[in-house]
């Protein structure tokens, strides 16, 4: 599904990004195309852990990007709300959206953190 759904997946996660978290509204050309990039490696990096049953595929790279995002000056509260969403739309595949909410719990730990948007 996650790898089937990549496209589908992407536009709709950045669709729902732009009303939960504001900034993205105000993406340049550029911005919008490295949030697609990264979503599309996080999908990649899901459909690795789904394959390999190892979570920590998945959640070891989601602190990576998030480390890579704070360097950027990028709020890590950005990568959960997109993992929020990220959730809605797995809804119906349960080890992916028991992968997305362990990535999500682990990001929200962090200090600094700030979340808009629901819990997953």
């Amino acid at each position: 599904m996650v790898v089937q759904s990549r496209s589908l997946l992407v536009k709709q996660v950045l669709t729902d990004l732009e009303s939960r978290f504001p900034a993205v509204r105000g993406y340049d050309a550029t911005k919008r195309e490295r949030t697609a990039e990264d979503l599309v490696h996080i999908l990649g990096f899901l459909a690795t852990a789904l394959y390999l049953d190892d979570a920590e595929v998945f959640t070891g790279f989601l602190e990576w990007t998030a480390d890579v995002l704070d360097a950027r000056g990028v709020p890590v509260g950005s990568l959960v709300t997109g993992l929020e969403i990220l959730a809605e739309q797995l809804h119906d595949f349960p080890r992916a959206l028991g992968f997305v909410r362990e990535g999500a719990a682990g990001l929200r730990g962090r200090s600094g953190t700030v979340v808009h948007g629901t819990a997953v």
